[in-house]
């Protein structure tokens, strides 16, 4: 899941996200998909907060008004997306 729209709406449902660069659409443009998410977050009364993984090329996407998951959580997600790009399958 890389949509603006889609992450709201799963932010705005507690969920969060981890989303791999190269499925940022076509431009891969970073600062420019933080900035869409953002004004679609502010538009739902949401605050988003990003972590970036630079070494990783991923950015994790919660809610800054709930609580950010556990670290073990984090890593598990980033193993499966790591996994999935070594086998060449498109993540969620």
């Amino acid at each position: 899941m890389s949509d603006p729209q889609d992450i709201a709406g799963a932010l705005q449902r507690g969920k969060w996200i981890i989303v791999p660069w190269e499925r940022l659409g076509p431009d891969n443009d970073l600062p420019h998909w933080q900035a869409a998410l953002q004004e679609l977050c502010e538009d739902s009364d949401i605050d988003p907060l990003f972590i970036d993984i630079c070494r990783r090329s991923l950015t994790v996407v919660v809610n800054a008004a709930l609580s950010v998951p556990a670290a073990e959580q984090i890593h598990a997600s980033i193993a499966a997306v790591e996994y999935s790009r070594s086998v060449g399958h498109p993540t969620g």
